[in-house]
């Protein structure tokens, strides 16, 4: 991919990613409870340091994902994505992966971070790197089978999640007033 065609990411984007492969991560499984957990912490870091401007959308969806895969992993009951992800997933190219790790640490680093957050946040910038095989594609110049994810389709996950929790709680709210 050419530079100058490419578009670095913002940190909402950059988080959009990390919500991204934490939801995808959650659907291997009760094995991936612990990296998606991991993972869900450092965009709780971020959150509570800068303001992303996505209205709690991304941790919200993150911590809905993370609820189902718990409940999965205790009593085996499926409950239904907010946002379904396309299988193979489309993988971030090298160059997103690395804007999304300096965007993420540029973020933490703002903080005052003790160092168990740090710690956290570097196993999650590790877990985006090593998830998507960003030394793979680097020295094999591999493609993944799914292709590359643009900027655009990080915000349009962004508009769904934020669709998929409005769309949620309506009835939720209906209930409440039924009351």
């Amino acid at each position: 991919m050419k530079n100058e065609s490419r578009t670095p990411l913002t940190l909402l984007e950059a988080c959009t990613l990390m919500a991204r492969e934490a939801v995808s991560l959650l659907e291997g499984g009760e094995d991936a409870l612990d990296s998606g957990t991991e993972l869900r912490e450092a965009l709780a870091l971020l959150h509570s340091t800068q303001d992303l401007g996505d209205g709690g959308a991304l941790l919200a969806w993150v911590d809905h994902e993370l609820e189902s895969a718990r409940r999965f992993a205790k009593t085996g009951e499926r409950t239904e994505s907010l946002v379904t992800l396309n299988t193979p997933l489309p993988l971030p190219a090298p160059a997103m992966q690395l804007d999304a790790v300096w965007m993420i640490l540029r973020a933490a680093a703002q903080g005052s971070l003790s160092g168990e957050q740090w710690q956290t946040t570097l196993n999650a910038v590790r877990s985006l790197t090593e998830m998507d095989g960003l030394e793979d594609m680097v020295l094999c110049t591999n493609v993944p089978a799914g292709g590359f994810l643009t900027v655009g389709a990080l915000q349009d996950l962004l508009k769904s999640v934020q669709a998929a929790l409005t769309q949620n709680q309506q009835p939720a709210s209906a209930e409440r007033l039924a009351i």
